[in-house]
C-alpha cells in the first residue's frame, strides 16, 4: 500500500502542504527581510549567485540553494531566512502553467528581475508567448515602491513593462538601457571582460568567469544591486572574485592536464549556441564538443539529430554523442572512415572511449541534460574511477555531490569499473564504520579539517584542515580509525569529548561524506566545525566565523549543499601569498616552499587555539 503510486502522490501532496504551511508562519515573523524574485529561461541560478556575491558584502543575505526553484523549494528558502536577513533572493522556476502563483504570495517580493525567455518547458506551455506571461507574473506582483529588473533586448520581457507598477532597470545593449553593455571579451583561455555604461559613466569589469552570453547576469545582478542601494562603483569590483556556478560554464581540469568546459546543468536547443560558439572562437590545439541529450528532441527526432550533428561540426574537431539517441546523430558521418563524429549508447561507453582519446592540450565542451546523462562523470572518471554508471536514476543533484559515484561495489578485476584498471588511481575502500560502547547521550563535537585523501596533496595548501587535526591528534593517547566515510580520531580538549575528522573524499565533493558521519554520530552542522584553506587571507592569518557563505571555497560550498544550511562554525586559515596573482586552482595544489613550512608551526598553533576556544565555549553551552 505504502508504495502504491497514489499513496506516494497523495503523501507528497501533504508534505507540500506542512512545508508551505510552516513557511506562511514564518514568512509573517520576517518584518525586517526583503524578498528578490529572479527568474527567467536561462540565467537564473548565475544571476542568483552573482546577487548574492554583490549584496553580502553590504548586508546580510540569504536565498535559495543550488538551483532548487520549484515552489516547495521556495518555501523552504523561506524557512531557512533568519530575521536578521536584510535580503532574501529566490530563484523561481517556470516549469508548468500557474507555478509561480503560490511562490510568489508566499514570498511577496519588492525586487524582481527576469533574465530572458526561451522554450524552455515549451511542451507544458504550448508556446513561448505563455512561457513569457507566467513568468511575467513576478513583474506583476512588484508593489509601486519597489523594482523590476529587465533584459531590453529580449522583446518578451521587454513587453512585460507594460504591467508593472514600478520603477525599472533596464539592462541590455540597447543605448535605452540604465546599465548598457558597450562590449563584452572572453576568448579562452582569457576570463571574461565587459565594458559598461551607466549614468554617464563607463566601468570595465574584470571577472573569472567564461562566455560572453554571461554578460547579461552579471548585468542583471548589478541592476538588482542597484535596486538594494549598492552603487556601481562598490558593487562592480566584486565581481572579480566572480566564479562559475557548477555545470553552467564552469572550467575544469583534470589531473591528466585536460580541459572541460562543464555546461551540463540543462540542453535544450536553443542554449547551445553559445556555448558552441565560445568554442569556435577559443585558442586551443583541438576542440571537442561532447553532447548529451537535448531536452526538446523527441525519439521521434532523427533528422533534426542529424541536422543538429552536421551543424555542430563547423565548432569542433571532435564531436562525441552520448545517450539513448546517438546513433541518429551518427548519420550525418560523410563516409566509413569518417571517425570526427562519434556516439555511444551510454555514458559508461563514452568514458571508455574518451580515457585515451583526450590529451593535454584539448579543450572540451560536455553539454547535457544532467537529470538524463549525469555527464559529470566522464570528468570524474579520469581522476579516480567512478563506481556507479546508473543512467535511470533521474536525480537532479550532479554526481559530484552523491557519495555513490565512487562507491564500491564488486568487479571483476580488469573490467571497465575495476579500480586497479585505471593506471594509478586509487579508490577509497570503505572500511568498518566506528564502533562505539554504547551510543553517547548527546552527539559529540565533530572537529572536521578539510582536504584531499591523497597522500600527494599532504604538504599543499588545500590540505591545511588535515595538517591542524594532525596537530591536535599529536597531543593526544590515540590512533586514527578509518571508517566508510573518512578517518576518525576520539579525542579529549580540555576535559570535553571530540572526534577529529578527515573526510575519505576529494575536497570538492567532501560534503556528503561529512553529512553521512554526522548523521552517524547523531549530529548535525550545529554540532561541527570546519577548518579550511582560504585564498582570501594571506598567510599566517587565521580566522573563526560562526556561519557564512562559501566564499568561492568548493569544498566549503559542498558542505553547505549537504548540510542545506550555511550555518556552521568554520576556522579559515590563509594561504594567500603576498603580491601573487596565481588563481585559487593553482595555489592550492603547490607545495608549501621551506620558508612556508617554517611559518606553519605558529598559524596552525594559532587555529589549533582557536579550536581550543570553540571546544570550552561548547562545553559551557
Amino acid at each position: 500500500m505504502r508504495n502504491h503510486p497514489a499513496y506516494q502522490a497523495v503523501l507528497w501532496k501533504v508534505r507540500i502542504i506542512f512545508v508551505y504551511a510552516r513557511a506562511w508562519v514564518h514568512r509573517l515573523t520576517l518584518h525586517h527581510t526583503e524578498f528578490i524574485g529572479i527568474t527567467g529561461s536561462a540565467a537564473k541560478t548565475l544571476t542568483k549567485d552573482l546577487t548574492d556575491l554583490l549584496l553580502s558584502s553590504v548586508h546580510q543575505v540569504s536565498g535559495t540553494r543550488e538551483s532548487q526553484n520549484v515552489p516547495i523549494a521556495v518555501a523552504r528558502t523561506v524557512l531557512n531566512a533568519h530575521r536578521s536577513d536584510q535580503y532574501c533572493i529566490v530563484e523561481i522556476g517556470a516549469y508548468k502553467p500557474n507555478a509561480f502563483d503560490q511562490p510568489l504570495r508566499l514570498i511577496n517580493p519588492t525586487i524582481g528581475a527576469v533574465t530572458i525567455i526561451g522554450k524552455d518547458h515549451y511542451r507544458a506551455f504550448k508556446c513561448i508567448e505563455a512561457i513569457a506571461e507566467e513568468k511575467g507574473k513576478l513583474i506583476s506582483a512588484l508593489p509601486k515602491n519597489g523594482f523590476a529588473v529587465l533584459n531590453i533586448d529580449d522583446p518578451h520581457v521587454k513587453k512585460m513593462a507594460a504591467k508593472c507598477r514600478c520603477p525599472i532597470i533596464w539592462v541590455g545593449r540597447s543605448k535605452d538601457a540604465t546599465i548598457r553593455l558597450l562590449g563584452a571579451h572572453s576568448c579562452w583561455p582569457d576570463t571574461l571582460m565587459l565594458r559598461v555604461e551607466h549614468d554617464g559613466h563607463e566601468y570595465q569589469i574584470h571577472t573569472q568567469l567564461h562566455g560572453t552570453h554571461l554578460a547579461l547576469p552579471i548585468l542583471t545582478a548589478l541592476g538588482i544591486s542597484l535596486a538594494a542601494g549598492v552603487p556601481l562603483d562598490q558593487a562592480i569590483p566584486m565581481l572579480r572574485r566572480a566564479t562559475p556556478t557548477e555545470g553552467r560554464m564552469e572550467i575544469v581540469t583534470s589531473q591528466d592536464g585536460v580541459v572541460f568546459l562543464r555546461d551540463d546543468k540543462k540542453a535544450p536547443a536553443w542554449s547551445l549556441e553559445h556555448p558552441l560558439e565560445f568554442l569556435r572562437q577559443a585558442d586551443s590545439s583541438r576542440k571537442v564538443a561532447i553532447i548529451g541529450t537535448i531536452s526538446d528532441f523527441n525519439t521521434k527526432d532523427g533528422p533534426a539529430y542529424r541536422r543538429f550533428a552536421r551543424e555542430i561540426r563547423e565548432y569542433a574537431d571532435l564531436v562525441v554523442f552520448v545517450g539513448p539517441n546517438a546513433h541518429r546523430a551518427l548519420r550525418a558521418r560523410t563516409g566509413e572512415d569518417d571517425d570526427s563524429l562519434q556516439g555511444f549508447s551510454s555514458t559508461r561507453e563514452a568514458a571508455d572511449y574518451l580515457r585515451d582519446e583526450l590529451k593535454v592540450g584539448d579543450l572540451v565542451l560536455v553539454k547535457g541534460s544532467n537529470r538524463a546523462d549525469h555527464l559529470v562523470r566522464l570528468i570524474m572518471d579520469r581522476d579516480r574511477a567512478v563506481q556507479c554508471w546508473r543512467h535511470d536514476c533521474r536525480l537532479d543533484i550532479f554526481c559530484t555531490a552523491c557519495d555513490k559515484a565512487y562507491q564500491a561495489t564488486r568487479v571483476e578485476r580488469g573490467s571497465p569499473s575495476d579500480p586497479t584498471s585505471h593506471s594509478d588511481k586509487q579508490m577509497i575502500a570503505p572500511s568498518h564504520a566506528l564502533q562505539f560502547e554504547s551510543a553517547p547521550v548527546d552527539p559529540p563535537l565533530v572537529i572536521i579539517g578539510l582536504g584531499n585523501p591523497d597522500s600527494r596533496y599532504d604538504d599543499t595548501p588545500h590540505n591545511i584542515g588535515h595538517k591542524a587535526l594532525d596537530v591536535i591528534a599529536a597531543s593526544q593517547v590515540g590512533a586514527w580509525n578509518e571508517t566508510e566515510y573518512g578517518w576518525v580520531y576520539q579525542a579529549q580538549l580540555d576535559g570535553f569529548p571530540v572526534h577529529l575528522f578527515k573526510p575519505a573524499a576529494n575536497m570538492n565533493v567532501t560534503g556528503p561524506k561529512i553529512l553521512k558521519y554526522l548523521e552517524t554520530v547523531g549530529g548535525d552542522a550545529a554540532s561541527c566545525l570546519i577548518i579550511h584553506d582560504d585564498m582570501d587571507l594571506p598567510m599566517g592569518k587565521v580566522r573563526f566565523k560562526r556561519d557564512g557563505g562559501d566564499a568561492g571555497h568548493r569544498g566549503v560550498r559542498s558542505v553547505i549543499s549537504a548540510l542545506g544550511t550555511d550555518r556552521f562554525a568554520r576556522i579559515r586559515i590563509g594561504i594567500r601569498r603576498s603580491g601573487d596573482a596565481a588563481k585559487a586552482r593553482q595555489r592550492v595544489l603547490e607545495k608549501f616552499t621551506l620558508d612556508e613550512v617554517a611559518n606553519l608551526t605558529d598559524t596552525l598553533a594559532t587555529a589549533v587555539a582557536l579550536v581550543g576556544k570553540h571546544v570550552r565555549e561548547a562545553a559551557e553551552r
